[in-house]
């Protein structure tokens, strides 16, 4: 039984797909980085500000209390749309002034921005790129899993998020199937459809959609009330339905 889960640039994939191509190129670079810095907001706070065509950028912390001082690991990324992408590399290093001047006048009373990114340990550039959907995963005793067998632009956590469900379904198929070529059928016909769900919807109308809205509808110019921009039920309906196509919504989780 082989379980191929090696990512996006997947050696077993290209096996199985030899004239699949390189990953589509989503037309936006990121950014990422971990910066050593005192918690802001509640210590808990998950930032998601700005929009993709003029700077965007999620910050979240990590660890807490990692020195005396009583700072935070906190992760981030900053997003841009960018011309076409050529070097194609997954991982390489990043240069601030690529990027900082998205963010030069985000200061805010509870983060300076400019100075956060700038206290940055090493900052990485990653193309967001991702693939078509594949028509089967599942060969014989060999199958893909996660980034191998659905990569996806990432939105929503769900490279990770959507690996682990993978991970629970095959398990479960395995469980329950004494012929492991029928469990990985079993657990391709489960998982193949909803993932690919998941690849489409983040190319048109990802979680974070709802800054793409307020970006177009405020004309990126500052307000007062978030309600004077998009309703309370616009807002509940944007998160509900990616919600439902990921599958961590409420009726989806209290059926597992």
């Amino acid at each position: 039984l082989a379980i191929a889960c090696d990512g996006i640039h997947s050696v077993i994939r290209k096996q199985l797909y030899p004239h699949e191509g390189a990953p589509r190129y989503a037309g936006v670079n990121m950014w990422r980085g971990v910066t050593r810095w005192r918690p802001f907001l509640s210590g808990a706070t998950m930032v998601r500000a700005g929009w993709l065509a003029c700077g965007k950028m999620v910050i979240y912390p990590i660890r807490d209390s990692i020195d005396a001082g009583g700072r935070q690991l906190v992760n981030w990324v900053a997003e841009i749309e960018t011309p076409a992408d050529t070097s194609r590399d997954w991982t390489r290093g990043g240069r601030l002034e690529d990027f900082l001047w998205a963010f030069k006048d985000w200061h805010f009373d509870w983060l300076d921005v400019p100075s956060f990114l700038r206290a940055a340990d090493v900052v990485l550039e990653f193309p967001m790129v991702d693939q078509d959907p594949l028509p089967a995963w599942s060969f014989g005793r060999l199958t893909l899993l996660g980034d191998a067998a659905h990569p996806m632009v990432p939105r929503g956590s769900n490279g990770a998020g959507q690996a682990i469900l993978d991970a629970d379904v095959i398990a479960r198929c395995l469980k329950q199937n004494a012929d492991p070529v029928v469990a990985l059928k079993a657990y391709e016909a489960a998982r193949l459809g909803p993932t690919t769900d998941v690849v489409l919807t983040n190319r048109k109308n990802p979680p974070d959609a709802i800054l793409r809205e307020v970006f177009v509808r405020s004309g990126d110019k500052p307000f007062a009330r978030i309600e004077d921009v998009i309703s309370p039920a616009e807002l509940a309906a944007i998160s509900d339905s990616y919600k439902r196509v990921a599958q961590y919504d409420k009726a989806t989780l209290a059926a597992r």
